[in-house]
């Protein structure tokens, strides 16, 4: 009986991922992983703080030989199960890490995080996912009525980002952000969902119509990066309008033309210099304090 032959399936040049900093009983661990179009795991790659070259490069190696494994479609619960629960040095408490705060040894760590990220397997975490919500304040009773229109709301705003944003490091957890912010969080990335599928479909025609096609298509793409960053660093800066953000422009502004950023009491002007212990305004001549 012949035995099928599995072809290898390479990442793209160019992929999502995430980077996992944690100290392991004291030494520093950085997990960087990749992943296919699909949000699946394809790679990972493992360094570490102070260790010796050869262990450095051992671990390298066990990684590549991972990765290997992961491109000929070994399943990763396969790996997860072969590999947690070693123990070797170093190991024993865990910093930096949400979700996993004791590991048996680096390798027991990585898969662990592994399980957690890709898996959902919160047996392996040493945190409830339910814990790391940002909200979470009970199980009462009230709460749980709620619950499941929360988790279908949840799921929809998921889906949406792990189509701009690497899966395992959602980690398939949402900020919760007040009303307003929210609002222009989803429109900023609805936009951004728009853009990819233009893009999508603009590249398709741009296979068939030359140069032309092909330039339409990287300005799509071009523009749903642009919503994209956009979107997040108006969820960052608070994305709101009103006379607190009006204020924090006028003093930023005040700042940068080399003023102290504070109005003056007399005028309301924001011209106010260093006059010895005190301020001087320029627009008027008042002062702090100072003669």
């Amino acid at each position: 009986m012949e035995k099928a032959i599995v072809m290898r399936e390479k990442l793209p040049d160019r992929r999502k991922g995430y980077t996992q900093k944690a100290v392991v009983g004291g030494h520093k661990v950085y997990l960087r992983t990749g992943e296919w179009e699909d949000g699946k795991l394809g790679e990972i790659f493992i360094d570490m703080h102070k260790e010796g070259a050869a262990f450095r490069a051992m671990m390298n190696n066990f990684a590549i030989a991972i990765s290997i494994g992961l491109q000929y479609g070994v399943p990763l619960e396969e790996f997860v199960e072969a590999f947690t629960f070693t123990r070797f040095e170093p190991s024993g408490m865990v910093e930096g890490n949400d979700a996993i705060k004791m590991a048996t040894s680096v390798v027991d760590y990585v898969f662990r995080e592994l399980a957690v990220s890709y898996l959902g397997r919160a047996d392996l975490a040493h945190v409830e996912p339910e814990d790391i919500r940002p909200d979470s304040i009970g199980d009462g009773e009230d709460e749980s009525a709620l619950d499941e229109d929360w988790k279908h709301r949840r799921e929809g705003d998921l889906e949406t980002a792990r189509r701009l944003a690497s899966a395992g490091y959602l980690r398939d957890n949402l900020y919760v952000l007040s009303a307003p912010k929210a609002r222009a969080a989803a429109s900023m990335v609805a936009t951004a969902a728009e853009a990819v599928d233009a893009a999508g479909s603009i590249s398709m025609v741009g296979a068939g119509a030359g140069v032309g096609g092909g330039t339409a298509a990287v300005t799509s793409v071009a523009s749903m990066a642009a919503v994209a960053s956009v979107a997040s660093v108006s969820v960052r800066s608070g994305g709101g309008s009103g006379p607190k953000s009006e204020r924090a422009a006028r003093v930023q502004e005040a700042r940068m033309k080399g003023y102290e950023g504070d109005n003056c009491p007399e005028c309301g002007n924001f011209t106010l210099v260093r006059n010895g212990t005190c301020l001087k305004c320029e627009t008027c001549g008042s002062t702090t304090g100072c003669s």
